[in-house]
């Protein structure tokens, strides 16, 4: 197939949250040479995602200076110290729709909702959910690992509509529940997709099993 000729993925990215579990700001942790945030931007755009949208919140300055130069738009959720990850979600949805965004393809048939703490899931497992989202454009699309959902997950712009009709206290969840029908799985083979970083633990499990595969790859 003409990879030309293959319909857009957006990526919204919810980088809003206080990481009050961490007791540390994860965004701005270190991974390999850079942060947690700006990895995930990169990888995201690696794997093929554009527009990206990261929306911010808590230390929104500090985010911003640390993707200066990345492929990534940075937008302010206004509700951020009142709300969930959903309203993160609206609003990265809401710009791509309209004009706050300077948009050289807008072409994208849908998004991936993306968490700003899973800089360790690997560029070809993203391009995998990706390339089932071009292939399936109006399904939801979620990576699935030993029959157990993880993230990013594709919305296809047709129920773009219904997410922004959510109240402030649902959830992404909500919205699957309502179209379970709907939803295509990608098998992968890594549990990265259902790993994230809400304790200090976990990020220093995840940064030394990454430091450790980086390691080897330049041994090889």
């Amino acid at each position: 197939m003409d990879t030309h000729s293959l319909p857009s993925i957006a990526a919204v990215i919810a980088a809003a949250g206080f990481s009050r579990r961490m007791g540390h700001f994860k965004q701005l942790l270190p991974w390999g040479s850079s942060t947690v945030i700006r990895a995930v931007v990169g990888n995201l755009h690696t794997a093929g995602a554009s527009p990206i949208v990261c929306v911010t919140g808590h230390r929104a300055a500090e985010i911003v200076a640390a993707l200066e130069g990345s492929p990534a738009q940075i937008l302010p959720n206004p509700h951020y110290t009142t709300s969930e990850m959903l309203t993160s979600y609206q609003t990265g949805i809401a710009a791509l729709r309209t004009s706050q965004l300077t948009i050289h393809n807008s072409d994208f048939v849908g998004c991936l909702l993306a968490l700003a703490d899973q800089p360790h899931i690997p560029v070809t497992v993203l391009r995998q959910i990706i390339e089932q989202a071009q292939s399936t454009p109006d399904r939801i699309v979620i990576p699935s690992h030993a029959m157990r959902r993880g993230h990013p997950i594709y919305l296809p712009c047709r129920l773009w509509n219904e997410l922004l009709g959510l109240p402030a206290h649902a959830s992404l969840r909500t919205l699957l529940d309502q179209h379970s029908a709907e939803i295509g799985y990608v098998d992968v083979d890594t549990d990265a997709i259902r790993r994230d970083m809400d304790e200090w633990g976990e990020y220093e499990r995840l940064r030394g099993e990454f430091d450790s595969d980086r390691n080897v790859k330049r041994e090889m």
